[in-house]
């Protein structure tokens, strides 16, 4: 496994981990949390496609 398949499967496993959150706040009725969740997916999800986009104008993917 490279080293960028191992950032790929730790962005996408906190990405569904802040997803899951947002789920489980919404079933909790914890409005602020599910805000605070959703914007951690936003960013993390965010970070997963500049990795991927760098990695492609490397060529390294």
């Amino acid at each position: 496994m490279t080293t960028y398949q191992k950032q790929s499967l730790l962005i996408a496993i906190l990405g569904v981990a802040s997803l899951m959150g947002v789920g489980i706040s919404f079933a909790e009725r914890n409005f602020l949390m599910a805000i605070v969740c959703t914007i951690i997916a936003i960013l993390v999800i965010g970070i997963g496609f500049m990795n991927k986009a760098k990695h492609r104008k490397n060529g390294t993917l």
